[in-house]
């Protein structure tokens, strides 16, 4: 049912007449803050607290990678974080956004790889839906996300 969501958002949303944007159709203002949010995430991806980026999230918010079962709410993605250890090679480039309201749908391309140094396992690459809910307290987290990875990953 969630998969179902993340893939109709876009299709209510066009429904709706929004434009696709990749910065005209929307308020820049509001697109700069969705920007600032995926740079904040990164930023916390590749720091030196492993637990950081699960702030970026939303309470009850969704990942799923590939066909990997997906993890439900903060309590579950922190022990994600726990597990994964520290990140390196981390980016979002933000391919189409639509911004509605307090949420915003980003298609994405993205990359990571587990572990920093000599120690990082190969560079993931991957396509993805970004969906970010700007919350009461005025800062924009992660609703649901899904990424697919894209080819085999590189040294």
């Amino acid at each position: 049912m969630k998969a179902l969501i993340a893939f109709a958002a876009p299709l209510m949303l066009g429904a709706c007449g929004l434009a696709w944007d990749n910065s005209e159709a929307h308020d820049k203002a509001v697109v700069a803050e969705i920007r600032a949010a995926e740079a904040r995430l990164v930023a916390h991806l590749e720091g030196p607290d492993r637990l950081a980026w699960v702030g970026d999230y939303a309470e009850d918010a969704v990942f799923q990678e590939g066909e990997d079962p997906p993890v439900s709410g903060r309590a579950a993605l922190t022990e994600v974080a726990r597990s994964l250890g520290p990140l390196s090679g981390a980016a979002i480039e933000p391919v189409r956004t639509v911004v509605e309201g307090n949420l915003a749908y980003v298609q994405v391309r993205a990359r990571y790889a587990v572990g920093q140094g000599a120690s990082a396992g190969p560079l993931g690459h991957y396509r993805g839906v970004m969906i970010w809910r700007k919350d009461s307290d005025g800062v924009w987290r992660m609703l649901h996300e899904m990424l697919v990875r894209e080819g085999k990953p590189t040294a």
